[in-house]
């Protein structure tokens, strides 16, 4: 009986540790292309694992080979993890999917996503610092945005689940659990704050895959374009933590990447802000914060880079709060007589959107309001973009304290 019992625990334990876990899609940079990502907690020894996927459910006719990474944990036991991933090619725009992964061990559920259309209009829901604790009515509002088809993409600006390595890494796996049932049905796109920082950036670089930048391809700085639209997400942490080799090569591929747009519009984010109002009477002063912004001898400031190319709008979190500041450049605000339509701005749009929901939150009242400030609000939720076209984007907050999330500080940015 005890030879029984112990050969059903190592099975069991085998059984479970190659379940699939934590499906979430994301963007390659090839408009054609579909990048799956999940994991396992053990290995998968002489198995293949892969995707398989078409045009119906019952009928997954196209296959591929998943590579798989196996990264240790930095928690005090170590714990290694199995991440997989696969790209779906030769998709065609506007069409929906369904797949499924995993390998002969286990399989996952079928799950759809509707292969981006750079025809249509841009629907993207944008935002940082989200964790399980205090985050879950933000969660569950992109989940049921998701399956109502409200989302082209989602993008996470840092700081991540609080902390993705805490617990051993148990952490990070309870909230990709919770983020999958919007996460395998949209692309779900993130870069590090100061929150993922944590050993080398170690549990970003290994969990997630986003597009290759060609310089170090560790979803730590990328670009897509999408439509009329050029995104572009940097690692402000190179700043913070004074590694002066990347954040020097982040901005010889920033620079080189930002020649080569062509497209009307032109998003930038990162987790740090450079604008925002604060306790403080000067507003964002942090001097970690304002390295990537000015620079020093040995960094070099982002700021006027983005100025001179034009860049229109720039995301960012850290703040656990929402907003958004009139153009500004060098610390000069450009106002014009509507605060929620600007026409032909003058530098690029600040939205500071960092209260989808964590341990801390602040409002306005926390704050004292700086005069390049054109909304500020308390709320816990996120940030909708909308780019309709190439003259005409949008945004507006999602109350996620609201139970159908109500809409405010809808605002219109326009050029000809």
């Amino acid at each position: 009986m005890y030879r029984l019992l112990l050969l059903c625990v190592i099975l069991c334990g085998v059984t479970d540790a190659n379940k699939v876990e934590q499906v979430h899609l994301s963007l390659s940079g090839k408009m054609d292309e579909m990048v799956v990502t999940w994991l396992t907690q053990g290995p998968l020894p002489n198995v293949t694992p892969y995707v398989t996927y078409g045009l119906s459910k019952d009928s997954l006719r196209w296959t591929a080979k998943a590579t798989t990474t196996s990264w240790k944990d930095q928690g005090s036991h170590g714990y290694i993890r199995y991440t997989h991933r696969a790209t779906m090619t030769k998709m065609v725009a506007g069409d929906v999917y369904y797949y499924k992964v995993g390998s002969s061990q286990d399989m996952s559920d079928v799950y759809h996503f509707k292969q981006p259309d750079p025809s249509k209009e841009l629907r993207a829901a944008i935002f940082g610092d989200l964790s399980v604790y205090k985050g879950m009515p933000t969660i569950n509002q992109l989940i049921d945005a998701t399956h109502n088809d409200h989302f082209d993409v989602i993008i996470h600006i840092g700081d991540i689940a609080y902390d993705l390595h805490d617990d051993e890494g148990d952490r990070g796996d309870a909230y990709m659990k919770a983020i999958q049932p919007f996460a395998a049905y949209v692309p779900y796109m993130v870069f590090a704050g100061n929150h993922e920082s944590d050993t080398h950036f170690n549990q970003i670089v290994n969990r997630f895959t986003m597009p290759k930048n060609g310089v170090y391809d560790n979803n730590l700085f990328w670009s897509f374009d999408y439509g009329f639209v050029h995104f572009i997400a940097l690692n402000s942490e190179y700043y913070a933590e004074k590694m002066t080799k990347e954040a020097n090569a982040q901005y010889k591929w920033l620079q080189e990447d930002l020649s080569k747009n062509k497209l009307k519009w032109t998003i930038v984010m990162f987790h740090r802000p450079w604008y925002c109002s604060t306790r403080s009477s000067g507003g964002c002063d942090d001097p970690t914060d304002m390295l990537s912004r000015k620079g020093t001898n040995d960094l070099p400031g982002l700021e006027k880079l983005l100025k001179d190319y034009k860049v229109d709008m720039v995301f960012y979190g850290h703040k656990h709060t929402y907003e958004r500041m009139w153009p500004i450049y060098d610390k000069v605000g450009y106002k014009s007589g509507d605060a929620g339509h600007i026409k032909n701005a003058k530098a690029p749009v600040y939205i500071l959107t960092g209260s989808a929901g964590c341990h801390t939150h602040e409002g306005p009242s926390d704050t004292t309001p700086q005069s390049f400030s054109a909304s500020r609000l308390g709320q816990y939720g996120y940030t909708r973009l909308k780019v309709y076209n190439s003259t005409h984007i949008s945004t507006y907050f999602v109350d996620t304290d609201d139970k159908v999330g109500n809409f405010l500080d809808r605002f219109y940015l326009e050029k000809d």
